[in-house]
């Protein structure tokens, strides 16, 4: 258990307490303290208490569901992407990722992996293409729906906002909403210069599954990345409303660091 996660148990503990005493001390459900205080004191005890007793019950409940959902998806996280990365390397893609926002022939969010590590121009994609075969051999790759797709219409859903509505100069804090606003990272930055764009990742709740990943399939990240880190590309591609090209990735002590350029 994080020390975190102690300190706020022991509050809503607390809290639970605390109310649970007022509501004692306030005499108006029957209970004898010993305690004589007048009528608007004992009411505005009784009403406090029952205030901050369901403030501690409501902080203990939200905490608890916050840590099952953790042990139970991690594993079906690590399946999806150890089967992204057998995927990757079954078929011998070697190019790096690139991330294109929903629009025209494209009704869904994709990621593209060219099957060679040229640097060309991105093929015509539509929606019901996986393979793509282009006009000449090097332009082939694959064409699938991010892996943290699902993550990011959730948060819009949500929220009410979607990330293609974002400034290009707001990118960190619009990402808030799925950073620190999920729980699942620690914190994204996004800084852009001209056609270049750094992405920094910090991990929290999603840590662990992005270092197994790493660990298993090393060039993952590079590709598509794990389903964390592509929940942040596929809203960062979102806000820069165009096609993200993975350059390089780095993991760091506390995260990932996606080096990106735009247009394909």
């Amino acid at each position: 258990m994080e020390l975190r996660e102690a300190f706020i148990r022991i509050g809503g503990v607390f809290f639970a307490g605390g109310g649970l005493l007022m509501i004692f001390l306030s005499g108006e459900l029957g209970f004898d303290p010993g305690l004589a205080f007048p009528g608007r004191t004992a009411e505005f005890l009784l009403r406090a208490g029952f205030g901050v007793l369901i403030l501690g019950l409501l902080v203990l409940f939200l905490f608890s569901i916050r840590v099952v959902p953790q042990e139970l998806t991690d594993p079906f996280l690590l399946t999806q992407g150890r089967n992204m990365g057998r995927l990757v390397k079954g078929m011998n893609l070697e190019g790096k990722g690139v991330y294109i926002p929903a629009g025209g022939r494209l009704r869904e969010d994709r990621v593209y992996i060219p099957a060679e590590s040229n640097i060309l121009p991105i093929p015509p994609l539509a929606s019901e293409q996986v393979f793509n075969v282009g006009t000449t051999g090097p332009s082939m790759g694959l064409s699938i729906i991010p892996p943290g797709k699902a993550l990011v219409d959730r948060i819009e859903i949500d929220t009410g906002e979607k990330f293609r509505d974002s400034s290009i100069s707001d990118a960190t804090e619009a990402l808030e909403k799925l950073g620190k606003g999920t729980g699942l990272f620690g914190s994204i930055q996004v800084r852009v210069r001209g056609d270049s764009v750094k992405v920094e990742i910090e991990n929290s709740r999603l840590g662990p599954v992005c270092n197994i990943l790493w660990e298993d399939h090393p060039d993952l990240h590079e590709k598509v990345g794990c389903p964390g880190c592509s929940a942040v590309l596929t809203a960062t591609s979102r806000i820069m409303k165009g096609p993200l090209r993975i350059q390089s990735v780095e993991r760091t002590g506390k995260g990932v660091v996606y080096e990106m350029r735009r247009g394909g």
